[in-house]
């Protein structure tokens, strides 16, 4: 059900004012399917974002604080471009002026990527779009960004698309009502492995474990493709996306999971028209601005 390609390098997007990323890929081999009964975390917290050029709405006013634990994300393509929300924890003792001096002005985000932990979100969707996901939020300083690049090249975190927000443990007297996400079940597993996206067989609608099994930051970006493509133009489709050139084959970005360190996960909830995608990785290696799936990982697939 997909086209697998073995990737060469491996890393992250972000910028900054601080920061942000995206990426993906996939594997020939199906990812372990997940009993149905197997429970999705209970979040302790919701966060409804509105994205726009160039900004984020968020609601309720995260100003005051947030609980860490998982945090069920409704975002909403409110705009006239694609935009995500990525979100990346700064690591413990950075520089915050090192960091800042390390994206500025850099669209690719490689040269900040050392600094944060990438922790997920939500992968480019197109305008007029709503996506769901769960990312785990721990104690510290973590930013969300929209690291989409405009018809210049000029990531939209650069612009002004990204927040700071401080994920500290609530005060003992501090009550708050615990969302549903609606749909408590995990219906499936994705890897991002060392050899490709590793898809379940089925990919139906529910809700998905996201894990990055490699020893690299990987990220999940889903386009829907107006038409098949053999192998030649999907090497061709994947040159224009990396280049910012307009694709020859029309392509809607669906969403799809944002970046994510080596050895951390989330949740996805997935449920996709009938049609022919790819799956790609625009993330780069530290300090080498050149997406992973320029080395080939990406992956078409069918639903």
């Amino acid at each position: 059900r997909s086209v697998v390609r073995r990737r060469a390098g491996v890393g992250a997007v972000l910028a900054i004012t601080v920061i942000s990323g995206a990426c993906g890929a996939s594997d020939d081999h199906a990812a372990t399917k997940a009993p149905r009964s197997t429970p999705l975390p209970e979040p302790v917290q919701q966060l409804d974002i509105d994205a726009a050029e160039y900004t984020f709405e968020i609601s309720p006013d995260p100003s005051s604080g947030l609980k860490p634990g998982w945090t069920l994300l409704k975002f909403h393509n409110v705009g006239g471009e694609a935009h995500q929300a990525m979100f990346a924890r700064i690591k413990d003792g950075v520089d915050m002026g090192e960091l800042a001096a390390a994206g500025a002005n850099d669209s690719s985000g490689a040269g900040a990527i050392e600094f944060v932990d990438m922790i997920g979100g939500v992968s480019y969707i197109g305008p007029g779009h709503d996506t769901t996901a769960l990312v785990n939020l721990t104690e510290g300083l973590v930013m969300a960004m929209c690291y989409v690049p405009d018809a210049q090249g000029v990531a939209h975190a650069l612009m002004g698309m990204t927040t700071a927000l401080t994920v500290s443990a609530p005060s003992d007297d501090a009550t708050s009502s615990k969302p549903k996400p609606g749909h408590d079940d995990v219906v499936g597993t994705i890897k991002l492995s060392e050899d490709g996206y590793q898809f379940p067989d089925d990919l139906g609608a529910g809700w998905y474990h996201v894990e990055n099994t490699d020893s690299v930051l990987h990220e999940m970006s889903l386009l829907r493709l107006g038409r098949s493509i053999d192998d030649g133009q999907a090497n061709a489709l994947v040159r224009d996306l990396a280049t910012n050139q307009t694709p020859k084959v029309k392509v809607e970005a669906v969403g799809g999971m944002g970046a994510i360190s080596a050895g951390f996960d989330g949740y996805l909830y997935l449920d996709l028209a009938p049609g022919e995608y790819l799956a790609v990785d625009f993330m780069p290696d530290p300090g080498a601005p050149v997406p992973h799936m320029l080395d080939g990982y990406y992956a078409k697939f069918s639903i």
